[in-house]
């Protein structure tokens, strides 16, 4: 499948027309907490590399998981972060953060499309669920849990299709097919470094 000049105009669009209504939500009514989820997941990296390779991963897969895996991620994340706004511990969430990254990077290494997609809808569903948890948990005590929890979906929700664009490249461009093992090697080197900082 090849991204026509019509698809990336569009996802030109999206980010552009995302940006200022985080932004207005944020100066408007400071305390609401738009931008502060918005950029939870861009400022952290293993968040953000995570939600770039369930972008690229899904590309990879191809058909409709393209559009699936990465709404079952953003879905399982907006629970998760349900029970970390209402400040419910879950053991070992910056673990299983971590090793998502891990996993996720072996996953582009090895994706195509003869993947197990049930098994890789339940293994994105668990890191949404974590990811989302840590949203949550570390969301500012003035911030609205709506508007809050909104910032982060459509961060996340563009952080895949960048992921998308990704994986569309390296899995259509016969020059850096290969790209797909290095880059999925580095985002799990990442995963590494990120489990030895817990330690």
């Amino acid at each position: 499948m090849r991204l026509s000049r019509n698809s990336l105009q569009m996802l030109a669009t999206l980010v552009v027309a995302a940006l200022p209504v985080v932004a207005h939500a944020h100066v408007e009514e400071g305390s609401l907490g738009a931008l502060d989820g918005f950029l939870h997941p861009i400022k952290g990296a293993d968040h953000l590399l995570a939600m770039l390779s369930v972008g690229i991963v899904s590309a990879q897969i191809g058909g409709r998981s393209i559009w699936l895996v990465p709404a079952l991620f953003v879905l399982a994340m907006i629970g998760g972060g349900v029970v970390g706004l209402n400040q419910i511990m879950v053991p070992h969430v910056e673990l299983g953060v971590a090793l998502s990254v891990v996993a996720l990077g072996l996953a582009i290494v090895f994706a195509d499309k003869r993947s197990n997609v049930t098994l890789v809808m339940l293994f994105v569903m668990l890191f949404g669920a974590l990811h989302g948890h840590a949203h949550g948990l570390e969301a500012p005590k003035t911030a609205s849990p709506i508007f809050y929890s909104f910032g982060f979906v459509i961060s996340t929700a563009l952080i895949h299709l960048v992921g998308v664009l990704v994986g569309f490249l390296v899995t259509e461009k016969s020059r850096v097919r290969n790209a797909s093992t290095y880059l999925g090697c580095l985002v799990s080197a990442a995963g590494v470094y990120f489990l030895a900082g817990l330690y």
